[in-house]
């Protein structure tokens, strides 16, 4: 047996141990996930010495319980509150929204490919400022152009989507 395949049994020798621990904090249901997560973090810790395995054990399980009663609870509050909650789309929306991106993809098109360019840049998640010093403009400058230039495209896609409305 190598040294892994050692270390795993010793871990998993305290695998009831974490049950019950994650059970008795409320885990419930997803106890077995809790700890299945708290061993596989335990077994990649690289230098934990065995005596010390429960005690790192039982504190990584006890933190899994408490970020799972936080998740449950930020779901449980999302779903009281149904503006919060992701609708579907309906179908026609889904389809104005097709057609919208389709008129602003020939708009796009036909600007200039310099600002293409910085739309593509921005997309990308290119700051302002990033752009601008790679061209030795200013970030304000950048900016500037870069909005006086696609102010028809956004006119034109907010003129089709309030004629929908």
């Amino acid at each position: 047996m190598n040294v892994t395949e050692q270390r795993w049994h010793v871990l998993m020798a305290h695998r009831p141990r974490l049950l019950a621990l994650a059970a008795r904090m409320g885990a419930g249901a997803d106890a077995e996930d809790v700890v299945q997560d708290a061993l596989l973090r335990t077994a990649t810790f690289a230098n934990l010495m065995e005596e010390r395995a429960w005690p790192f054990l039982a504190t990584v399980t006890a933190r899994l319980v408490v970020d799972h009663h936080r998740r449950t609870a930020r779901d449980q509050l999302l779903s009281r509150h149904a503006a919060l909650m992701p609708r579907p789309q309906e179908f026609e929306e889904a389809v104005a929204d097709g057609d919208e991106a389709r008129r602003a993809a020939t708009l796009i098109a036909r600007l200039d490919p310099e600002i293409r360019h910085l739309l593509c840049l921005r997309m990308e998640g290119a700051t302002w400022v990033q752009i601008g010093s790679a061209r030795g403009e200013s970030a304000a400058a950048v900016e500037m152009r870069y909005r006086r230039a696609t102010a028809p495209v956004r006119r034109a896609v907010n003129r089709a989507a309030g004629s929908r409305k």
